[in-house]
């Protein structure tokens, strides 16, 4: 098939796959009407796929992209705003997890969401590491210490700045204060050449979260992981990471161990209307 085609037959002439091309690169044919793309377009398309999944008539096809796996959006399954706004604000960083490990399908069903978190231009550059072996994540976080025990010894200025005293002696008492005792890590990773790699990176470590806390699952930021998957080459190494690859970020993953009853406090946001 063509890179980008429309089936006459099926096209309504409303050129709404024209008017919704990011970069514009789509236009209507002067003689039928139906949209085509820019003669030599070919390599500037960013394959959103906003073309196809615009069109109402379902007319429009990308190559490499199977149009079975554009799925209807189910009307029915729309959140309200009331629901939508306690889903967000219910949301917590969970800091005590249970020992029960997620099941797989379900850590699985997460990290497929996380497909669908936007990026700069849509070059999706964001590798995932998902530790998913309970007893790799006690390795990493007994990691995480050795880490923080060669700042202290020799860079105390850091080792100060990041608190690692205190990290180091509730380790030393059996408590895991680094990863919280979360089952599992799920790591963002992006090359150095990616054009807004923390951005992207945090977005999709967002749709994480949320889809976590969809589906029952405790999440939190891993800040002491970011730093010492950044610095400490043996964690590097375990984790599989390339030369030139940085990791943006991580989620501590699991079954919360409480349940939040109510919604807390906020201060009120600070914005300035125009």
């Amino acid at each position: 098939m063509p890179f980008f085609e429309v089936d006459a037959r099926k096209c309504k002439r409303d050129n709404i796959c024209i008017d919704e091309c990011p970069i514009r690169i789509l236009i209507a044919d002067k003689e039928t009407g139906v949209a085509k793309m820019r003669q030599g377009a070919e390599d500037a398309c960013i394959r959103c796929g906003h073309c196809v999944a615009v069109c109402p008539s379902g007319a429009v096809r990308l190559e490499g992209m199977p149009f079975e796996e554009f799925v209807p959006v189910r009307r029915e399954l729309a959140i309200e705003a009331d629901a939508a706004e306690q889903f967000l604000r219910g949301r917590r960083s969970i800091r005590t997890f249970k020992e029960q490990p997620v099941e797989h399908d379900v850590l699985a069903r997460i990290m497929d969401t996380v497909r669908w978190a936007p990026t700069a231009s849509h070059r999706q550059p964001v590798r995932w590491v998902m530790v998913e072996d309970p007893a790799r994540t006690r390795e990493i976080a007994s990691l995480i210490i050795d880490w923080m025990l060669y700042l202290r010894e020799h860079d105390p200025e850091t080792a100060k700045r990041h608190n690692v005293a205190g990290l180091i002696a509730g380790s030393r008492k059996g408590v895991d204060l680094v990863l919280r005792g979360a089952p599992h890590i799920a790591v963002a990773c992006c090359d150095g050449r990616a054009t807004w790699p923390a951005v992207d990176s945090a977005i999709a470590l967002t749709y994480l979260e949320l889809a976590a806390h969809a589906h029952g699952v405790g999440a939190c930021w891993g800040g002491y992981f970011t730093y010492a998957a950044n610095a400490y080459a043996p964690l590097r190494e375990l984790l599989g990471l390339g030369e030139d690859e940085r990791v943006q970020g991580a989620q501590m993953l699991g079954y919360a161990k409480y349940r939040y009853r109510r919604l807390p406090w906020r201060r009120p946001l600070p914005v300035t209307w125009k």
